[in-house]
């Protein structure tokens, strides 16, 4: 019988857990910026504003994304949240769903900003035309039906936690308690016997 070392995590590291509700917060903006421009109206000279809004906020939350996972892959992360195995791989599918729909709801939304920009001067250059029409249709229909699985995958995995914390007794949302985050510590000097920090744990 052999035994393997496998690197874990007791809680997530501080600044995991500020760029998650980071991104809590800019997902909200999103929304809220996107309700307000469909209010107001194409009409509206504010239109533009929040959809312009709508987008960068969009670019920021891919971007929290990305160095979250940066520090994820450094610290690595809490064994997900569940009572048996099954429970277990919904976390963990749910994770890889949110990420890799904020990365896709990105990708599409620049390429729709820069299909509306077509045959504008920007910064000198005339933005050539990426979409005929009705592939900007398209694209348009895909952005909205992922955002809207999106949002049901985030309420999904919101509930999940609560589940978890309140009836599971895994203390779920504890491990993202902003209280006591200590992250100007982190960066300035760092204590690699904190609980966030990695574990050696020996399996047979």
């Amino acid at each position: 019988m052999t035994k393997q070392v496998e690197l874990t995590s007791v809680n997530y590291h501080p600044l995991s857990v500020l760029m998650h509700w980071l991104t809590v917060l800019l997902v909200l903006g999103i929304v809220l910026a996107l309700a307000l421009a469909q209010w107001l109206g194409r009409g509206s000279g504010a239109y533009a504003f929040w959809m312009q809004t709508h987008s960068v906020l969009g670019q920021m939350t891919f971007g929290v994304s990305l160095l979250r996972l940066l520090v994820l892959s450094h610290y690595r992360a809490p064994a997900p949240c569940g009572e048996d195995e099954a429970q277990v791989l919904v976390a963990k599918v749910m994770h890889a769903l949110l990420y890799g729909l904020i990365g896709f709801l990105a990708c599409s939304g620049v390429l729709l900003s820069v299909a509306y920009l077509a045959g504008q001067h920007v910064w000198g250059f005339v933005v050539p035309m990426t979409l005929n029409p009705q592939a900007m249709g398209l694209v348009r229909q895909l952005h909205t039906l992922v955002a809207m699985g999106f949002i049901f995958i985030a309420f999904a995995h919101g509930a999940y936690g609560c589940a978890m914390h309140y009836f599971a007794g895994r203390v779920a949302l504890r491990r993202l308690s902003v209280s006591d985050l200590g992250v100007v510590d982190v960066i300035s000097a760092p204590d690699a016997d904190a609980q966030y920090a990695l574990v050696e744990q020996e399996r047979a």
